[in-house]
Formats: structure tokens, C-alpha cells, sequence
């Protein structure tokens, strides 16, 4: 019924609803700097309007729909796919660079350099064979050179054990991610089943997404309460009933019987390690590092999935950090056999270098002791001035070498002082450069890919920012909006007041 109190009311519903849209608009300004924080809106319609008779339908102020984030989920589907690929090469293009480091070419102090050294020492030696002082140059080249192959394997290796134990801290932060989701998710639904609509704790929830999305690829889906669950490697690790738990291998031990123990991080954390027997055979499928799937009572976990996320650039890294070892190693082996076949080739004197690898590549401790022990001239020779097994030795760079098949180095024509070269074979500096060259292409790969991620990157987060980000110049604008709307409808109120004193205190009986 039309009124004095029905327009009080009126006024009092616009009081309100404007008092409502101050409070939000306050909240957002407040959380203008703050990460996930998504722009909040209060809508307001039309409350529903009564029948007047003779005159129609009045209207009977307004009505508060509720308060709703402005959110794009299309373009921040897209932000969580592309910042696990941007993180992805980030860690992987952290990894390489550190490689990149080691190898350290080119440069004066560089294996290269010192392998130069080394064939320049010879290559003196073979002039002047019966010098003491060119056989110690000649051992200490040699030993600069074996020194540096050892110490470069050894910061590989060093890098590879940092590099598994990120891997480990990565699960572990992911599982920590995934209980605070489940926490959120609970809390969600216990305010959405009541029909309101909890936008801050979907701001959490999706950042939350945002960031397990940087760790690994992830598949979100949502229900209607808006809970998420996370698939992860083809298992949703935020079930609760879930049997299986997301764990990194920490170590692989041999043993001489042909068994073999895997020791796995429980969720990635190194304090909660469980071992798992099994073949060595089997065991090859597990490296420091490998994200697994533990179920309770299982035999052995099973390998996940990763590719993407930071995880799965930490993982390729250490890929390229296993290949970069073996070539090295294969490096070591190779040049160790080429020169100790010519240095002594009846096996019956002293190898100038010793190790199985890289990581115990050495010269002989004899030779250290002794430089008379380094050979000059053709075996059981004592004619003086006989530098023809030196100058051979020097040769070694032109050498083509097999290093992937070491078995088929051998003599030319049973020449004791000259290897042949093997077809497709590579000289033991092409041998190192081409080291050198793949690590150099990984890393400038990955670099390159940062910087086209970072760009997609900015672009969705500029669209993200123009619907979801905090505008303090609009805010304040609307602030004032309000302010006027909720001046005008205290205005009305008061003229009613007005009104009702002048109906009931000043009109005559």
C-alpha cells in the first residue's frame, strides 16, 4: 500500500543497499595490492513492485542480488596452463645455466684451454725428449687437464644431488598446497550450501590453483559447490579417500646380488623415507628424482606422469644433467685409452692416466712421483734425442675417435706408434665442444622459451587485471557515487520524518 512508511521504507532499503556497496567498494580498495584478490561487485535490481488500484503497479525501492567477483575463468584456465609452461623453463633454463657454468667455454681456464695445454706440452716434449723439465710440463699439463675433467663431473654431480632435492621440496609443497585446498574446499561448500557466495575463499582457491599449476600440469574440475579437485599425472590427489600419495625418489641403491633398494620421500619429505626391494632390472626405472605415486601396502610405487611445472623443467634438467655426465664420462674414458695405448702399448710400462669416468679421472700417482716414467721414444729405444712416441701422443687432437664404441680403437697397420682414425669418428676437442655445444643449445632453448612465456604471460594477466584487478581511480569514483545515493536517500528519509511530524504533531483534532 503507497505511503508515508512505504516510501520510509523505500529509503531505508536504498540506505542500505548503497551502505552494502560502500562496505565492498572499501574491500576492494583495501585489497588492491593484494595477489588473487578479485574485484568484487554489488548487484542491485529492482525489488518487486505492488499493485496500486487505479493506478498500477508502485514500485518498492531496490534489492540487494548479492555480492559477485568479477572473474574471467576462460583467462585464468589460461594463466594456470601457460605459468606451468613458464615455469617449466624457468627451471629447467635455471639448471642449464648452472651447467652452462661448469663447462665455463670458452675461456683461459676452461677444459679446453687445459686440453690445449696438454698437446702443446707433448707437442714440446717430442723436441726435446730427454728434458726432465718437458717431462714434469708434460705431467703437470696433463694433470691440470685430468683435474679439471674431475672437477667439472664432481660440480655436476653436485648440481644433480641439489637439483633432486628441489624435486623433493617441489612434492613436498605440493602436498602442502593440496591440504590447504582441501581445507578450502570444506569451507566453500559450508557457505555456498547456504546459499551465499564465499568470493574470497574462491580468490584463495584459485590461487591456490595458480600456484600447484606452477609446480606441475595440473586438470581442474569443479562441482557445484565450487570445490576443486586436482588431477595430477592421471590421479586426483585431492580426494580424500585417495590411496595413492605424490612422493620423490631420493636414492637408488645396488646391490651385488642383483637386488636393488629405492628409497622414496613420503609426499617429498626427506625426513619420511620408505624403501622398496626389488631387481635391479626393475630399479632402472627409478632415478633420484622421480615423482612416484606410493599406495599403502604396495609392492613398489608407480612412476607419475610430469612433464610441465617446475617439476617437469626439474626433471628434464636432470635429463640433460645424466646425458651431460655420460658424455663426459665417455670424453674421459676415450682420451684416457687413445693416449694410454700410445704411451704404453705392450701394457707392460705405466698409463698416463687412470679412473674408470670422469669423476676418477687422474694421472698416475707414479708418474707424479717419477717424470722419467713418461715415455718419449718407441718402446725398448734408448737411442737419445727419440721423440717419435711424444710427438704421437701431440697428434692424439687430429685422432678421430669412436667414443660411443671405444672397442674399436686399434693400430694402424700394427703400428704401435700410431692409431688409426674410425669412420664418423670426432677428434677428442670436436668430442668436447660437442658437449659443449648441446649444452649451450638447451640452455639458450629454454631461455628463449622464458621470454616467449613471460610475454603470453603478461598479456593474460593484463586481461585478467582489466576485469579482476583493483582500479583505485574507479573505486574511488564509486565511492562517491555512493556516497551521493546514500545522501539522497537519508535526504528522503528525513523529509518523511518531515511529514509524519506535521501529520501527527501539527494537524488539529
Amino acid at each position: 500500500m503507497a505511503g508515508l512508511f512505504s516510501t520510509f521504507n523505500t529509503a531505508v532499503k536504498g540506505l542500505n543497499a548503497n551502505q552494502t556497496a560502500l562496505h565492498t567498494t572499501s574491500h576492494n580498495i583495501s585489497n588492491a595490492n593484494t595477489e588473487g584478490f578479485s574485484r568484487q561487485r554489488v548487484e542491485m535490481k529492482a525489488d518487486n513492485a505492488y499493485n496500486y488500484a487505479g493506478v498500477g503497479q508502485l514500485g518498492t525501492g531496490v534489492k540487494l542480488e548479492g555480492v559477485v567477483r568479477m572473474v574471467d575463468e576462460f583467462v585464468d584456465l589460461q594463466i594456470r596452463q601457460e605459468s606451468s609452461t613458464l615455469n617449466q623453463y624457468m627451471a629447467k633454463n635455471d639448471v642449464m645455466g648452472q651447467i652452462e657454468m661448469v663447462f665455463n667455454e670458452p675461456s683461459d681456464s676452461g677444459l679446453n684451454f687445459a686440453m690445449g695445454e696438454m698437446f702443446n706440452a707433448w707437442q714440446e716434449l717430442s723436441k726435446n725428449p730427454e728434458s726432465l723439465n718437458a717431462k714434469s710440463i708434460v705431467a703437470e699439463k696433463s694433470k691440470t687437464f685430468a683435474d679439471t675433467v674431475r672437477h667439472m663431473a664432481t660440480q655436476i654431480q653436485e648440481l644433480q644431488g641439489d637439483t633432486v632435492a628441489e624435486v623433493q621440496k617441489n612434492v613436498f609443497d605440493l602436498a602442502s598446497m593440496t591440504d590447504q585446498l582441501k581445507v578450502v574446499n570444506e569451507q566453500i561448500f559450508n557457505i555456498t550450501v547456504k546459499g551465499q557466495s564465499p568470493n574470497d575463499l574462491l580468490d584463495q582457491r584459485d590461487l591456490l590453483l595458480k600456484n600447484m599449476s606452477g609446480i606441475t600440469e595440473i586438470k581442474t574440475t569443479f562441482d557445484s559447490w565450487g570445490r576443486a579437485s586436482v588431477t595430477v599425472g592421471g590421479k586426483d590427489i585431492t580426494d580424500p579417500n585417495a590411496a595413492a600419495k605424490l612422493s620423490a625418489v631420493q636414492e637408488v641403491r645396488y646391490g651385488e646380488d642383483g637386488s636393488a633398494t629405492v628409497h622414496v620421500a613420503l609426499g617429498g619429505d626427506t625426513a619420511n623415507v620408505q624403501p622398496f626391494t626389488m631387481t635391479a632390472e626393475e630399479a632402472k626405472a627409478y632415478t633420484p628424482g622421480s615423482p612416484v605415486f606410493v599406495a599403502e601396502g604396495a609392492a613398489k610405487p608407480e612412476l607419475a606422469k610430469i612433464t610441465s611445472g617446475a617439476l617437469g623443467g626439474k626433471l628434464q634438467a636432470l635429463t640433460e644433467i645424466d646425458a651431460r655426465i655420460a658424455e663426459l664420462d665417455t670424453f674421459a674414458r676415450g682420451t684416457a685409452q687413445a693416449v694410454n695405448m700410445l704411451h704404453n702399448p705392450d701394457g707392460k710400462g705405466q698409463d698416463l692416466f687412470t679412473g674408470s669416468g670422469s669423476l676418477d679421472f687422474a694421472v698416475s700417482k707414479d708418474i707424479l712421483e717419477d717424470e722419467s716414467l713418461v715415455v718419449t721414444g718407441k718402446t725398448g729405444s734408448s737411442a737419445p734425442g727419440d721423440g717419435s712416441r711424444a710427438l704421437a701422443i701431440a697428434n692424439l687432437r687430429n685422432l678421430k675417435i669412436n667414443f660411443s664404441d671405444l672397442s674399436t680403437m686399434d693400430y694402424a697397420d700394427g703400428d704401435m706408434l700410431k692409431l688409426k682414425d674410425a669412420p664418423g669418428g670426432m677428434t677428442v676437442e670436436g668430442a668436447y665442444q660437442d658437449v659443449v655445444i648441446k649444452v649451450g643449445i638447451s640452455t639458450e632453448h629454454a631461455g628463449n622459451m622464458v621470454q616467449n612465456q613471460e610475454a603470453l604471460l603478461a598479456q593474460l594477466s593484463n586481461r585478467r587485471e582489466s576485469v579482476s584487478g583493483v582500479s583505485v581511480d574507479e573505486e574511488v569514483t564509486n565511492l562517491i557515487k555512493y556516497q551521493r545515493s546514500f545522501e539522497a536517500n537519508s535526504r528522503v528519509i528525513s523529509t518523511i520524518s518531515e511529514m509524519l511530524d506535521t501529520l501527527i504533531n501539527r494537524t488539529g483534532v
